[in-house]
């Protein structure tokens, strides 16, 4: 165990890993304090988190502007929440590809990026670096920029180039989401606030029928 810690801890995706400690453990303290403070904004900023990790971006900024929060809240959380998940597997799939750590629960999405990086191999070999920030920036299905790191590294593009890559992009995309979601909804807001709920929860739930419809498919494949 102890040699096993040694090597997650070294290198350059070690660095990767333990940034992804440090910056989950200051959102954790953050959110902590907030409570405090401000019980319903800690309230707000956990349901931001966890709609992020479960049902994605859109439905986390959208949540975050039906619940009038500041834009600094809602897209800083979000990219926050989504460069602490870059930073975190990113090393775990270096890891698992190494043989250092096995981790079944990952195991199947890893084979789905290896999958998506075979696709689209020679786009990605072709624009490199400009690919890679395209891939991560548009918002299609198994792209983003926990895939788009991991393609990265398989292309062979050096760490810290990754993240510095996938950081800016990820930024950006949030910000425009951000910028482009709060309009739809002040726009709704205007009208009847029940309106902005009902299409979120629509939103919430098409994209979890999606994701369960995309698991059973690969299991009955």
């Amino acid at each position: 165990m102890r040699k096993i810690n040694n090597i997650i801890f070294k290198g350059k995706e070690g660095n990767i890993f333990i940034f992804s400690l440090f910056l989950t453990t200051l959102l954790i303290i953050s959110i902590l304090i907030t409570y405090f403070y401000d019980t319903k904004l800690a309230n707000k900023i956990t349901s931001l988190v966890v709609s992020n990790l479960f049902v994605g971006r859109v439905p986390s900024l959208s949540l975050g502007y039906a619940s009038q929060l500041p834009h600094i809240t809602v897209i800083g959380v979000n990219i926050v929440t989504e460069i602490i998940l870059v930073t975190s597997l990113y090393p775990l799939f270096i890891f698992s590809l190494k043989g250092i750590l096995k981790i079944k629960p990952l195991e199947d999405f890893f084979f789905q990026v290896q999958e998506k990086k075979k696709q689209h191999q020679d786009k990605f070999e072709k624009y490199g670096k400009i690919g890679l920030f395209v891939f991560v920036f548009i918002p299609f299905w198994m792209t983003g920029p926990i895939v788009g790191a991991i393609i990265g590294y398989l292309i062979g593009l050096k760490h810290y180039t990754i993240m510095a890559i996938v950081f800016i992009s990820t930024t950006i995309a949030i910000t425009l989401w951000g910028f482009f979601l709060n309009e739809i909804i002040e726009f709704l807001l205007a009208f009847d606030t029940r309106y902005v709920w009902i299409i979120l929860l629509l939103i919430v739930v098409t994209t979890l029928i999606l994701k369960i419809k995309n698991k059973l498919y690969k299991r009955e494949k």
